[in-house]
């Protein structure tokens, strides 16, 4: 299906690496590699539905970075049975983020940082690994489609703006998404774990993730569905009521008009997307890629028919290294020297996912800037 040709392909696949030793959390001695030349963590990161203590243990494994691509202590893991490995039943959630609170602001309002916007709540957890905390992108979004079968499957990402507002792909709320999947009803916001309705890491738990109705969805109105290029591929959502603002749930900055993206810039996404394996991730994880050389991307797709405009960005493009299957449509984001976060482009296709070479194609919303703050003001009513 088109809508899926650019989705969240996660790396860990590494194998050319020169193997350090490191220490398990078990205590053994052992050496840092990929996740996928790991067969202990490989098969247990492979079953569904995937523990709450094999996630925990996961995250204690990871050992550093061979590039862009996060590795970890390869180990057995622990002997004891599921059931006595679990963090324990949640005792008490989060408070409320002092400074973010569902206050009333106008709702056809650009999100900055006065307003508390691409706030992290802990510093440079980014670099640490691939599996993402409980209030890691607190911003991010997951769009409820309700099937033929009248059942809710999720499938697209996006960003959260303000309190009534999402950011997403033009392909995931128009065209060919509607007659494959369904049409969209709903967003969930402040999930990590798809698995489970109250979500808890090593004792510590989040507040229920917010389920709301959409109210309305606005493709650009440039977008064509089944274009090649996939230009203007941008939408916005309005929600049927305010999303409130939690540790768990915050807007994310839009950048600046005059953003321009170096090669080589560090960017990230993150979603619930298929790992390289071809599974679906049930919990929320991370990847942090380069700007792709913008001359070479549009001479690469170009030979496979899509002329790409200024209004694209390519990032990745080493293998492995992608947006893949079920995050269409999530942010491309990057962190500002005073560590506010900002949403740069949205998740739009690529050739294949994670093949060498190949950079995945974002629409860059430093150039829709305009129609946003427009649309919102119009469906404000």
């Amino acid at each position: 299906m088109k809508y899926c040709i650019v989705v969240f392909c996660f790396s860990f696949l590494w194998s050319y690496v020169v193997s350090e030793s490191c220490t398990t959390p078990l205590g053994a001695t052992s050496v840092c590699v990929s996740l996928y030349d790991c067969k202990q963590l490989l098969s247990a990161f492979e079953e569904r539905p995937l523990r709450n203590d094999v996630v925990s243990f996961l995250r204690q494994s990871q050992c550093g970075f061979q590039g862009y691509v996060p590795r970890v202590c390869c180990g057995p893991l622990p002997s004891q049975r599921p059931s006595t490995t679990l963090p324990p039943p949640p005792q008490t959630t989060k408070p409320l983020v002092e400074g973010v609170v569902d206050s009333v602001v106008p709702e056809d309002s650009f999100p900055t940082p006065q307003d508390k916007c691409g706030i992290d709540t802990n510093g440079d957890r980014i670099f640490g690994g691939q599996f993402t905390d409980l209030d890691e992108f607190p911003w991010m979004v997951l769009q409820g489609y309700l099937t033929k079968a009248n059942k809710m499957t999720y499938q697209c990402g996006g960003v959260l703006l303000n309190h009534r507002y999402e950011l997403t792909a033009a392909h995931c709320v128009v065209g060919e998404i509607e007659t494959a999947v369904g049409k969209l009803k709903s967003v969930r916001l402040g999930e990590y774990d798809i698995q489970t309705e109250i979500d808890c890491i090593d004792g510590e738990c989040a507040d229920p993730y917010q389920e709301i109705a959409v109210l309305s969805a606005h493709p650009h109105p440039g977008f064509v569905d089944g274009k090649v290029n996939r230009e203007d591929d941008i939408a916005l959502v309005r929600l049927a009521q305010r999303a409130k603002y939690t540790f768990f749930v915050k807007p994310i900055c839009l950048p600046e008009t005059s953003l321009r993206l170096s090669e080589g810039s560090d960017v990230f996404v993150a979603g619930w997307g298929k790992t390289l394996r071809g599974n679906r991730s049930p919990v929320k994880l991370k990847l942090g890629m380069p700007i792709f050389n913008r001359a070479q991307c549009f001479q690469k797709y170009k030979k496979v028919g899509a002329d790409l405009t200024e209004k694209q960005i390519c990032a990745g493009g080493a293998f492995a290294e992608d947006a893949c299957r079920g995050d269409s449509g999530g942010p491309l984001m990057r962190r500002r020297p005073n560590g506010v976060w900002e949403t740069v482009a949205v998740v739009s296709f690529g050739y294949g996912c994670g093949r060498e070479g190949w950079p995945g194609v974002y629409t860059s919303i430093a150039s829709y800037l305009d129609w946003i703050k427009n649309t919102m003001r119009a469906t404000n009513v």
